[in-house]
Protein backbone atom coordinates (compact mmCIF):
# COMPACT_ATOMS: atom_id res chain seq x y z
CA UNK A 1 0.00 0.00 0.00
CA UNK A 2 1.95 3.03 -1.34
CA UNK A 3 0.38 6.76 -0.31
CA UNK A 4 0.61 7.78 -3.90
CA UNK A 5 -1.35 4.84 -5.12
CA UNK A 6 -4.23 5.24 -2.56
CA UNK A 7 -8.21 5.72 -4.40
CA UNK A 8 -10.40 7.60 -2.28
CA UNK A 9 -12.17 4.22 -1.39
CA UNK A 10 -8.44 2.71 0.29
CA UNK A 11 -8.37 6.11 2.28
CA UNK A 12 -12.20 5.47 3.79
CA UNK A 13 -11.78 2.66 6.31
CA UNK A 14 -15.46 1.57 7.50
CA UNK A 15 -15.13 -0.18 11.47
CA UNK A 16 -18.14 -3.26 12.25
CA UNK A 17 -18.55 -3.44 15.76
CA UNK A 18 -20.76 -6.26 16.56
CA UNK A 19 -20.99 -9.76 18.20
CA UNK A 20 -22.86 -11.14 15.69
CA UNK A 21 -21.83 -13.24 12.56
CA UNK A 22 -24.94 -12.79 10.33
CA UNK A 23 -24.73 -9.16 11.06
CA UNK A 24 -21.01 -9.30 9.59
CA UNK A 25 -22.40 -10.63 6.88
CA UNK A 26 -24.62 -8.40 6.17
CA UNK A 27 -23.08 -5.45 6.48
CA UNK A 28 -20.13 -6.84 4.07
CA UNK A 29 -23.09 -7.21 1.61
CA UNK A 30 -24.47 -3.38 2.26
CA UNK A 31 -21.08 -1.96 1.68
CA UNK A 32 -21.15 -3.32 -1.42
CA UNK A 33 -17.37 -3.02 -2.18
CA UNK A 34 -17.37 0.83 -2.03
CA UNK A 35 -14.37 0.73 0.70
CA UNK A 36 -11.29 -1.28 0.32
CA UNK A 37 -10.53 -2.37 3.87
CA UNK A 38 -13.01 -3.30 7.31
CA UNK A 39 -12.05 -2.44 10.48
CA UNK A 40 -12.72 -5.31 13.29
CA UNK A 41 -12.06 -4.40 17.05
CA UNK A 42 -12.06 -6.12 20.70
CA UNK A 43 -15.95 -6.71 20.77
CA UNK A 44 -15.99 -8.47 17.22
CA UNK A 45 -12.92 -10.86 18.06
CA UNK A 46 -13.95 -12.09 21.18
CA UNK A 47 -17.32 -12.90 19.90
CA UNK A 48 -16.77 -14.50 17.03
CA UNK A 49 -12.49 -15.55 17.02
CA UNK A 50 -10.08 -15.11 14.21
CA UNK A 51 -12.34 -16.96 11.56
CA UNK A 52 -14.37 -13.86 11.13
CA UNK A 53 -11.33 -12.24 9.72
CA UNK A 54 -11.84 -15.08 6.57
CA UNK A 55 -15.29 -14.32 6.26
CA UNK A 56 -14.80 -10.84 6.05
CA UNK A 57 -11.99 -11.54 3.19
CA UNK A 58 -14.22 -13.73 1.78
CA UNK A 59 -15.96 -10.55 0.35
CA UNK A 60 -13.03 -9.14 -1.23
CA UNK A 61 -12.18 -6.73 1.69
CA UNK A 62 -8.82 -6.52 3.98
CA UNK A 63 -8.87 -6.15 7.12
CA UNK A 64 -7.33 -4.06 9.59
CA UNK A 65 -7.04 -5.63 12.87
CA UNK A 66 -7.48 -3.29 15.93
CA UNK A 67 -6.09 -5.17 18.58
CA UNK A 68 -5.12 -2.21 20.67
CA UNK A 69 -1.80 -4.09 21.76
CA UNK A 70 -0.07 -3.35 25.27
CA UNK A 71 1.55 -5.61 27.23
CA UNK A 72 5.18 -6.34 28.78
CA UNK A 73 7.22 -6.39 25.45
CA UNK A 74 7.63 -10.24 25.36
CA UNK A 75 3.95 -10.80 25.53
CA UNK A 76 3.33 -8.11 22.94
CA UNK A 77 6.20 -9.70 20.49
CA UNK A 78 4.49 -13.00 20.49
CA UNK A 79 0.97 -11.83 20.33
CA UNK A 80 1.35 -9.89 17.32
CA UNK A 81 3.51 -12.64 15.48
CA UNK A 82 0.64 -14.45 16.05
CA UNK A 83 -1.55 -12.06 14.13
CA UNK A 84 0.61 -12.13 11.54
CA UNK A 85 -0.47 -15.20 10.51
CA UNK A 86 -3.59 -14.28 10.20
CA UNK A 87 -3.51 -12.11 6.54
CA UNK A 88 -4.51 -9.30 8.09
CA UNK A 89 -3.37 -5.93 6.05
CA UNK A 90 -2.57 -3.82 9.40
CA UNK A 91 -3.08 -3.99 13.32
CA UNK A 92 -2.96 -1.75 16.27
CA UNK A 93 -0.68 -0.69 19.38
CA UNK A 94 -0.70 1.11 21.85
CA UNK A 95 2.30 3.52 21.73
CA UNK A 96 1.81 3.97 25.78
CA UNK A 97 3.68 0.94 26.10
CA UNK A 98 6.82 2.05 25.30
CA UNK A 99 9.50 1.98 22.36
CA UNK A 100 10.82 -1.08 23.60
CA UNK A 101 7.42 -2.83 23.28
CA UNK A 102 6.99 -1.56 19.94
CA UNK A 103 10.08 -2.45 18.48
CA UNK A 104 10.12 -5.99 20.12
CA UNK A 105 6.23 -6.48 18.36
CA UNK A 106 7.60 -5.54 14.95
CA UNK A 107 10.44 -7.16 14.84
CA UNK A 108 7.96 -10.53 15.93
CA UNK A 109 6.03 -9.97 13.13
CA UNK A 110 8.87 -9.09 10.42
CA UNK A 111 10.49 -12.35 11.51
CA UNK A 112 7.08 -14.23 11.56
CA UNK A 113 6.12 -13.30 8.17
CA UNK A 114 9.47 -13.58 6.14
CA UNK A 115 9.29 -17.40 7.64
CA UNK A 116 6.24 -17.73 6.45
CA UNK A 117 6.40 -15.69 3.61
CA UNK A 118 3.45 -13.20 3.83
CA UNK A 119 3.25 -9.94 3.57
CA UNK A 120 3.93 -7.87 7.05
CA UNK A 121 0.29 -5.62 8.02
CA UNK A 122 1.10 -2.10 8.82
CA UNK A 123 1.74 -1.05 12.50
CA UNK A 124 -0.30 1.57 13.51
CA UNK A 125 0.61 3.39 16.67
CA UNK A 126 -2.39 4.29 19.23
CA UNK A 127 -1.35 7.97 20.95
CA UNK A 128 -4.98 9.26 22.65
CA UNK A 129 -8.30 8.17 22.45
CA UNK A 130 -10.60 10.15 20.69
CA UNK A 131 -12.61 9.53 23.42
CA UNK A 132 -10.65 11.36 25.91
CA UNK A 133 -9.76 15.30 26.76
CA UNK A 134 -7.67 17.28 28.26
CA UNK A 135 -9.81 17.01 31.37
CA UNK A 136 -9.47 12.77 31.20
CA UNK A 137 -5.52 13.11 30.82
CA UNK A 138 -5.25 15.78 33.67
CA UNK A 139 -7.31 13.21 36.53
CA UNK A 140 -4.92 10.62 34.39
CA UNK A 141 -2.36 11.93 35.85
CA UNK A 142 -0.72 13.58 32.57
CA UNK A 143 1.58 16.58 32.48
CA UNK A 144 0.83 17.12 28.77
CA UNK A 145 -2.36 18.45 27.32
CA UNK A 146 -4.04 15.76 24.64
CA UNK A 147 -2.17 17.74 21.35
CA UNK A 148 1.60 18.01 22.93
CA UNK A 149 0.59 14.66 24.64
CA UNK A 150 -0.25 12.73 20.96
CA UNK A 151 3.31 14.83 19.45
CA UNK A 152 5.34 12.44 22.12
CA UNK A 153 3.82 9.63 21.60
CA UNK A 154 3.67 9.77 17.59
CA UNK A 155 7.30 10.41 17.81
CA UNK A 156 8.06 7.52 19.48
CA UNK A 157 6.20 5.67 16.89
CA UNK A 158 7.93 6.89 14.02
CA UNK A 159 11.29 6.43 15.89
CA UNK A 160 10.02 2.91 16.76
CA UNK A 161 9.57 1.71 13.14
CA UNK A 162 5.80 2.35 12.86
CA UNK A 163 4.16 2.45 9.84
CA UNK A 164 1.81 4.52 11.18
CA UNK A 165 0.15 6.53 13.76
CA UNK A 166 -3.76 6.80 15.00
CA UNK A 167 -4.87 10.58 16.14
CA UNK A 168 -7.67 12.41 16.15
CA UNK A 169 -8.12 15.24 13.41
CA UNK A 170 -8.06 17.84 15.27
CA UNK A 171 -4.24 16.83 15.80
CA UNK A 172 -3.45 15.67 12.39
CA UNK A 173 -1.47 19.20 11.49
CA UNK A 174 0.71 19.57 14.12
CA UNK A 175 1.64 16.12 13.48
CA UNK A 176 2.75 16.38 10.08
CA UNK A 177 4.31 19.68 10.66
CA UNK A 178 6.51 18.35 13.59
CA UNK A 179 6.90 14.64 11.78
CA UNK A 180 6.67 14.41 8.14
CA UNK A 181 4.96 12.75 5.47
CA UNK A 182 6.90 9.66 6.08
CA UNK A 183 3.98 7.84 8.11
CA UNK A 184 0.67 7.17 7.48
CA UNK A 185 -2.07 8.74 9.79
CA UNK A 186 -5.44 7.28 10.50
CA UNK A 187 -7.90 9.34 12.15
CA UNK A 188 -11.21 8.03 13.89
CA UNK A 189 -13.31 10.53 15.93
CA UNK A 190 -14.81 11.19 12.41
CA UNK A 191 -18.04 13.18 11.52
CA UNK A 192 -20.20 14.78 8.51
CA UNK A 193 -21.75 17.92 10.00
CA UNK A 194 -25.06 16.14 11.11
CA UNK A 195 -23.90 13.60 12.66
CA UNK A 196 -23.86 12.37 16.07
CA UNK A 197 -21.33 12.73 18.04
CA UNK A 198 -21.32 9.80 20.46
CA UNK A 199 -19.11 9.35 22.65
CA UNK A 200 -15.79 10.87 20.76
CA UNK A 201 -14.74 14.33 21.89
CA UNK A 202 -12.10 15.36 19.53
CA UNK A 203 -13.83 15.18 16.11
CA UNK A 204 -13.35 16.58 12.34
CA UNK A 205 -14.95 16.53 9.29
CA UNK A 206 -13.44 13.65 6.40
CA UNK A 207 -12.89 16.80 4.25
CA UNK A 208 -10.75 18.55 7.53
CA UNK A 209 -9.12 15.23 8.20
CA UNK A 210 -8.04 14.84 4.76
CA UNK A 211 -6.99 18.62 4.26
CA UNK A 212 -4.68 18.83 7.35
CA UNK A 213 -2.57 15.19 6.29
CA UNK A 214 -4.77 12.67 7.20
CA UNK A 215 -3.98 9.52 4.95
CA UNK A 216 -6.79 7.15 5.92
CA UNK A 217 -10.20 8.45 7.59
CA UNK A 218 -12.37 5.46 10.02
CA UNK A 219 -15.72 5.72 10.23
CA UNK A 220 -17.91 3.17 12.31
CA UNK A 221 -21.34 3.75 13.67
CA UNK A 222 -22.15 6.99 10.95
CA UNK A 223 -21.90 4.37 8.30
CA UNK A 224 -23.39 1.33 9.56
CA UNK A 225 -26.04 2.35 10.91
CA UNK A 226 -27.61 4.36 8.34
CA UNK A 227 -30.88 3.05 6.43
CA UNK A 228 -28.88 3.30 3.55
CA UNK A 229 -25.16 2.48 4.00
CA UNK A 230 -23.78 2.76 0.01
CA UNK A 231 -25.56 5.96 -0.19
CA UNK A 232 -23.91 7.48 3.37
CA UNK A 233 -20.43 5.72 1.91
CA UNK A 234 -20.81 8.04 -1.54
CA UNK A 235 -21.00 10.90 0.85
CA UNK A 236 -17.51 10.56 2.86
CA UNK A 237 -16.03 9.60 -0.30
CA UNK A 238 -17.05 12.47 -2.21
CA UNK A 239 -15.43 14.43 0.55
CA UNK A 240 -12.71 12.68 0.45
CA UNK A 241 -12.63 13.40 -3.23
CA UNK A 242 -12.81 16.95 -2.93
CA UNK A 243 -9.48 16.74 -0.35
CA UNK A 244 -7.19 15.34 -2.29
Amino acid sequence: MKKNRLLPQDRLIISIDSSSRSEVIGLCKKISGKVSTIKIGLELIYSMGPSIIDTIRSFGYEVMLDAKLMDIPNTVSRAAAAIGNLDVIALTIHTLGGRQMLVSAREAVEKQVKLKAKLKPLFFGVTVLTSLDDGDLNALGFKEDFLNSVLNLSKIAVESGMDGVICSPNEVESVRRKLGSGFYIATPGIRLPKDKTGDQKRINTPRQAMLKGADFIIVGRSITTRSDIPQAIDLYLEEIKGSI
